[in-house]
């Protein structure tokens, strides 16, 4: 009782410094806001713009402590902190900017050591030089604030700052950074995307910092003429280090391997070259090393090893580096990403790369010339999350360690050497993977019992067959092109679903499918990009496609379809490539077809098509591919091509959706196969750029539009077995990007235009066939074509054809004329040097065997013998074969 005596007396006084500990730690809790700072805060907000009303708490009838990002000290009530982030970093982030001017009010908050102005739209203003006058500030955040010009030297004043952040404001620059030695307690720096070239002593600024522990320079324009500045740097406490994306062209220099505290460095996407060194090995710390996209070379350092605390390993693309993985890498324990992808190492990997690697959950070794070599029943330490193996060997069989992998999200096994049907297990496995890319090998198999339920397949390129599979609500992508499928559509597009499907894109194209396209299309409203061309379906176009009102390119070439295209196709108003080519389509060109001005191509060659070209055409002025070859299309060219800017202007670079959907880590291509410089191609990556016009094997008549030869972005113009007359005009010397031109077999008359000679880039010409007359026009380019490309033109002369034109036989006749010598000299002078060597090398011989008895002799007795020996053999000869007839 004696002893509990004191203890009870105590009990108050833990109470009451309970309770403080508990106000000074809880703010807002008794603060009572500062009066002069109110209304400092109020002139701050006036001068801000606040569009999502993000500050509508800050108003006179509050307690500014209690406002909306504001911190007031607990028992002063003087405002500390100023929270103006912008919270929301989704994709609606820009409505909840703040905007407007930094208003000097700022400097009544005499506290504030906290202000944080990130990811707001200041509008390229510049950052407040005022600032420089906040002393007590120890955070300041304006990252991703817009703001712009040269950073202000007054900053240099805080120097109780801790945390500076300046990144990631494309506008700003700095003169010099001799200001931020003064920040003598600075522990980050964070000056992403500020333009530092100007500033040659960078570095020797920074490393004035003692305790400086994280350096963020990405993207800060440094380059090699910092190289002198790169000999010695003093980061005692430096554990973070960015200096990605800049343009650095040297070797790694050797400062860095003595920041023996380093955790993070980041050295990805500059042009860093030299071998890497042993030395990162003293890096013992290291948890993060980035060194891709650069240009390193040689092998991998077996020094890697050493560091035992690495997490994340990057060396992809850097196409110079070579040799075998190291085995060393086995030793990782920590390693949970490994990327060594678009490199050229080469050999194999075994388990013993793999030892103690229990943490991976990232494998990128794609486009390699690594080879997987396991044993089949290799029980993996790992769980990956990612594999990405494209390019790399991993077959021929299946791989069989992948089922023992629970957790894949991601699987991307693309031109890796399989070769072999797909196990029994793959498919209800692979049910909960996100990604599945499997394209360009040689796996087979039936799907026709299987229900897909990925996200996104690439299955094209293989030998799977029998019927097409069916899927879930879930799949996005399906891409299952250049297989042996078979039998018909309708399972796939009438299956039935509860709920809206997602499907965006669907390609089977060359597989051999049959039978009719199903009605069953409004079940798939989420559908982009529709291939189905060269397969074996017929019948007509089905009105259900027209429900498709997201679609962006169908394509059905290749195929039997007939009749009229549906004018339910109308409701597809964002439509950009339509490939219809090689079917049996008929009727005329629909008008809505020309007035869909998000079109970019039309592609309706080989078909039955007639009438008119619709002179609606030339509202599109999005159009980079228009093929209309091989109908029954009469009329004339309609005269108002030029309106096309998209080949008229070269280069438009809008509307690439239509050829490119985005998915993550491998986008889908649109590709055609287009008739450009004589042959069938496919165009696929280089699409966008294609700018064709190709009217050829139709009924045209009337003259050629002297507007078509204002498309100066035309690549290949083919008009070719049509009607048409009258003269090519001289403006088609201005189409200075054409590739291919064919006028052959018409009926067009007059002289070839002198100006066809400026086409440079004309690779292939044909004229043949038609009414042409006159000189064929000199130029090197016209020179390097064959006769062929002018032949069938009576009245057309000149080289290459052998037919001269007038005046040009006197010159031919002239022997060696005065006038010929004066205009060749060098060929008199190669006559007389070529009979003077004659004589000398003939009197050469003979002068010897004149002058020289025993030499004349000798020779003389050399031919005598050759005679006798041929005299012998001849008589021998003869005698068998005078016996030989005898018999």
């Amino acid at each position: 009782m004696r002893n509990s005596r004191p203890m009870i007396l105590m009990f108050p006084l833990i109470c009451f410094l309970s309770s403080i500990i508990l106000i000074l730690c809880e703010p807002n809790t008794m603060g009572v806001c500062n009066e002069k700072e109110k209304h400092a805060l109020l002139r701050f907000k006036q001068a801000l713009s606040d569009p999502a009303n993000r500050l509508s708490s800050w108003s006179m009838d509050e307690d500014c402590c209690r406002w909306e990002a504001v911190r007031c000290n607990n028992v002063t009530g003087r405002v500390v902190e100023l929270q103006l982030g912008n919270p929301y970093v989704d994709s609606n982030y820009t409505n909840f900017m703040l905007g407007g001017e930094i208003s000097p009010a700022l400097l009544e908050l005499e506290f504030l050591s906290y202000l944080d102005l990130s990811l707001n739209g200041f509008g390229g203003r510049p950052i407040p030089s005022f600032l420089g006058s906040m002393g007590r500030l120890r955070n300041l955040d304006l990252s991703s604030a817009g703001f712009g010009e040269v950073v202000p030297h007054q900053l240099g004043n805080l120097s109780t700052l801790r945390h500076l952040d300046l990144g990631y404001n494309s506008g700003l620059y700095v003169e010099n950074l001799d200001w931020i030695s003064h920040l003598s307690f600075l522990k980050y720096l964070g000056l992403g995307w500020v333009d530092l070239h100007r500033e040659v002593h960078w570095l020797e600024s920074m490393s004035m910092i003692p305790p400086l522990s994280e350096l963020i320079l990405s993207g800060c324009k440094l380059d090699r003429n910092m190289a002198s500045s790169l000999g010695y740097a003093n980061f005692t406490s430096l554990t973070v280090l960015y200096l990605s994306e800049n343009n650095f062209n040297l070797e790694i220099p050797n400062w860095l391997f003595n920041l023996t505290s380093l955790a993070i460095l980041n050295l990805s996407e500059n042009q860093f070259k030299g071998q890497i060194s042993e030395s990162f090995g003293q890096l013992k710390y290291l948890e993060s090393l980035k060194l891709r996209w650069n240009s390193f070379h040689g092998p991998i350092p077996t020094s890697v090893g050493n560091l035992s605390s690495l997490r994340y390993l990057g060396l992809g693309h850097n196409p110079l580096i070579n040799g075998t993985l190291p085995t060393s890498l086995g030793l990782l324990s920590n390693l949970e990403n490994l990327g060594a992808g678009g490199t050229s190492l080469t050999g194999n990997i075994s388990e013993v790369h793999f030892t103690t690697l229990s943490k991976l959950k990232v494998l990128a070794i794609y486009e390699t010339s690594l080879s997987f070599h396991v044993n089949s029943s290799w029980i993996p330490p790992f769980q990956l999350e990612y594999l990405e193996a494209n390019s790399c060997k991993m077959g021929p069989k299946f791989p069989a360690w992948l089922k023992t992998q629970k957790y894949l999200s991601y699987l991307l096994l693309s031109s890796s050497g399989i070769v072999d049907t797909t196990p029994n297990w793959f498919w209800k496995w692979a049910s909960s993977i996100q990604q599945i890319h499997l394209s360009e090998n040689q796996i087979s198999g039936e799907l026709s019992q299987v229900v897909l339920n990925n996200t996104i397949i690439n299955l094209s390129s293989n030998r799977f067959s029998g019927q097409l599979p069916l899927q879930s609500l879930n799949v996005v992508v399906l891409n299952i092109a250049n297989n042996s499928f078979s039998e018909q559509i309708s399972p796939l597009v009438c299956q039935k679903m509860n709920e809206r499907s997602k499907l965006e894109v669907l390609d089977i194209s060359n597989n051999a499918l049959s039978g009719e396209l199903s009605d069953c299309w409004m079940h798939w409203p989420s559908l982009t990009h529709i291939n189905l061309g060269s397969n074996n379906l017929s019948g007509e176009i089905p009105n259900s496609m027209g429900s498709l009102v997201a679609l962006k390119a169908l394509s059905l070439h290749n195929n039997s379809l007939y009749g009229d295209i549906p004018s339910s196709l109308q409701n597809c108003k964002v439509l950009g490539l339509i490939n219809l080519s090689d079917n049996k389509f008929s009727g005329i060109i629909p008008r809505w077809i020309v007035e869909r001005t998000s079109l970019i191509i039309i592609h309706l060659r080989s078909n039955k098509f007639m009438g008119d070209i619709p002179p609606q055409i030339c509202q599109l002025s999005f159009l980079r591919v228009l093929d209309l070859a091989n109908n029954s299309l009469s009329g004339t060219i309609p005269k108002c091509l030029n309106n096309i800017s998209a080949m008229a202007g070269g280069r438009s670079r809008g509307h690439n959706d239509v050829l490119v959907a985005y998915y993550d880590y491998e986008p889908y291509m649109e590709s055609l196969i287009l008739n450009i410089k004589g042959r069938d191609s496919e165009y696929k990556k280089i699409l966008r750029y294609v700018r064709m016009i190709d009217l050829s094997s139709n009924n045209l008549s009337g003259s050629i539009p002297f507007e078509i030869f204002s498309l100066l972005g035309l690549q290949s113009l083919n008009l070719s077995h049509n009607h048409l007359t009258g003269m090519i005009s001289i403006e088609i010397g201005g189409m200075e990007y054409l590739e291919s031109l064919d006028l052959s077999k018409n009926n067009l008359s007059g002289e070839i235009p002198q100006t066809i000679a400026n086409l440079t880039f004309l690779g292939v010409l044909n004229l043949s066939y038609n009414n042409l007359s006159g000189r064929i026009p000199s130029g090197t380019q016209i020179q390097t074509f064959s006769l062929l490309s002018f032949f069938g033109n009576a009245e057309l002369c000149g080289a290459p054809l052998p037919k001269n034109c007038l005046g040009d036989e006197e010159d031919t006749q002239q022997p060696t004329g005065e006038g010929e010598n004066k205009e060749y000299p060098e060929i008199a002078w190669f006559y007389i040097g070529m009979g003077s060597g004659f004589f000398v090398g003939l009197w050469g011989v003979c002068g010897c065997l004149f002058f020289n008895k025993a030499w004349r002799h000798t020779y003389y007795q050399y031919l005598d013998d050759i005679k006798d020996l041929a005299y012998v053999a001849i008589a021998i000869k003869l005698k068998w074969l005078h016996q030989k007839l005898g018999k």
